[in-house]
């Protein structure tokens, strides 16, 4: 009983120090898990960032494509009206320097119908070239805002690339810290199950130890108590043994003086007999004798008649 007490109370102790060990590499544990979760999700992020970011680049490389060459488009066009605009600013030049050597009306009018074909078609070339400069204008922005943006994400994506080694790093070491603490975490574990089995064993065995001896105790008081109950009802006879004999004693006693006092009712009766008193009457003394109250006294037989009676 006092080995498996002890036992108890050491591996209570024991428990309670692995208890708190568990505890402590728990709360490790789980603070080495946030901050690896922490560390992974954030590399996760960048490397989706990204990538996003590079699929961002080749759409926006797609559309700056597309911008570029309806600005190189633009420019060809105009490039083209411009020179078309000079061949025919010459050919006007030209007509115009023919009308005043034309010698007849015919050739001067036909010059100048022919000057003024080339007036329309210079001014459709001008027309063609402002309707051209503010979309070459346009595009240009364009090509500038998307190389801008470009260039944001193309920054974005270099920092990220420059941080990611390092984050790579702290998640390696997180991963790392994880598993260390993982298994310290197991085996506190494993140790407070062990330690709680074996209390619990070595509680299972207490307790029966003590159920045995309180069924033993209640046995034992059972018995003192069936005992005492025993010499109680023994004392109660005995004293009903002794009441019984002093009531026969008594009894006894009574029926003694019964018959003591029967016994005596004769002398009482030899008292009445008063020969000698008459034979003394003839002697002087005998005349004193004659004082016979006591006589008369012996006589008071009713007393002894009464406790006959009783």
């Amino acid at each position: 009983m006092g080995t498996l007490a002890t036992a108890a109370k050491k591996l209570v102790l024991q428990k309670q120090e692995i208890s708190k060990i568990r505890r402590s590499s728990e709360r490790e544990f789980q603070k080495a898990k946030t901050v690896s979760r922490k560390y992974s999700s954030s590399l996760n992020s960048l490397q989706k960032r990204v990538i996003s970011s590079r699929n961002q680049i080749e759409d926006i490389n797609q559309i700056l494509n597309q911008k570029i060459s309806q600005l190189e488009s633009i420019q060809r066009l105009k490039k083209s009206a411009q020179e078309r605009l000079g061949l025919e600013i010459q050919n006007k030049e030209q007509l115009e320097s023919e009308v005043s050597f034309s010698n007849t009306d015919d050739e001067k009018q036909s010059i100048l119908s022919r000057l003024s074909v080339i007036n329309s078609v210079i001014d459709d070339i001008r027309n063609e070239i402002k309707q051209r400069t503010p979309m070459e204008k346009k595009l240009s922005q364009i090509i500038a805002e998307i190389n801008n943006s470009k260039l944001k994400i193309s920054n974005s994506v270099k920092k990220n690339l420059e941080s990611k080694p390092q984050l790579v790093n702290l998640v390696k070491d997180s991963v790392n810290k994880l598993e260390r603490t993982t298994r310290k975490f197991q085996s506190s574990k494993s140790q407070e199950d062990h330690a709680k089995n074996k209390l619990n064993k070595v509680s299972l065995e207490l307790s029966k130890l003590l159920r045995k001896r309180a069924k033993a105790k209640a046995r034992a008081e059972a018995k003192a108590k069936a005992k005492a109950r025993a010499e109680a009802k023994a004392k109660a006879r005995k004293a009903k043994a002794k009441a019984r004999k002093a009531k026969a004693k008594a009894r006894k006693a009574k029926a003694k003086t019964k018959a003591r006092k029967a016994k005596a009712k004769p002398k009482a009766r030899k008292a009445k007999a008063k020969p000698k008193a008459r034979k003394a009457k003839a002697k002087p003394k005998a005349r004193k004798a004659k004082a016979k109250p006591k006589a008369r006294k012996a006589k008071a037989k009713p007393k002894a008649r009464k406790k006959t009676r009783r």
